[in-house]
């Protein structure tokens, strides 16, 4: 079990984030030593898997409404790992909300590989004019 500051060193995100994340539904309350509101929060190696897929999506553009929307359903399996039942709507929504950032991250590409087009051109150019002067 990991601390927040323990958490916060292993993924890079800083422990007001993780706080911030869970104030806005973005990530369940974890639990907390001795089970107290006020106590230490514990995370676990899947909560760090979690917490880096979603801080991964903030940081490639998806908005923190369509984030709490893809989480609020909470988690698809039971403690023991298998599916919960009657999940197919919240797979579809799920599905829909990475559906869309996939294709915004594809357009995002493209635009970035123009723009680095178009810089290597000018570098090029600008060297040319380097060697003949």
């Amino acid at each position: 079990m990991y601390s927040i500051s323990e958490v916060s060193k292993l993924t890079g995100i800083t422990a007001f984030t993780l706080r911030f994340y869970e104030k806005a539904g973005i990530l369940p309350n974890p639990p907390r030593k001795d089970g107290k509101e006020n106590g230490r929060r514990r995370y676990d190696d899947q909560d760090i898997r979690f917490i880096r897929f979603i801080h991964g999506l903030k940081q490639t553009g998806m908005k923190l409404e369509d984030i709490a929307s893809f989480v609020e359903d909470g988690c698809l399996l039971n403690p023991d790992g298998k599916e919960i039942p009657d999940i197919r709507d919240s797979l579809h929504k799920r599905m829909d909300i990475l559906d869309k950032h996939i294709d915004w991250l594809e357009q995002q590409m493209k635009q970035l590989e123009q723009v680095k087009t178009v810089a290597l051109e000018k570098k090029t150019y600008y060297s040319a004019m380097l060697n003949d002067q």
